[in-house]
């Protein structure tokens, strides 16, 4: 079965090049990982129980620190 990233454009391999750029220190494939989840980031931040703009930086850090843990898998 295959998984879908909510609100992704990018087809999944490409999400994973993605990841793996970034990780390698592409700035600039770390900036599209995060604009592809922004959606999702968008509407979680919604429903947490913090400021809005407080809790959406919050998911875009923890989602970099994801990105960028070793070893990441899928």
């Amino acid at each position: 079965m295959e998984t879908q990233i909510a609100g992704a454009s990018a087809p999944d391999a490409e999400f994973v090049s993605l990841v793996e750029r970034s990780r390698a220190g592409d700035p600039d494939a770390l900036l599209e990982v995060v604009a592809l989840l922004e959606p999702d980031i968008a509407e979680l931040s919604r429903r947490m129980r913090m400021e809005r703009s407080d809790a959406a930086q919050t998911l875009r850090t923890r989602l970099i620190g994801l990105v960028m843990q070793k070893p990441f898998t899928f």
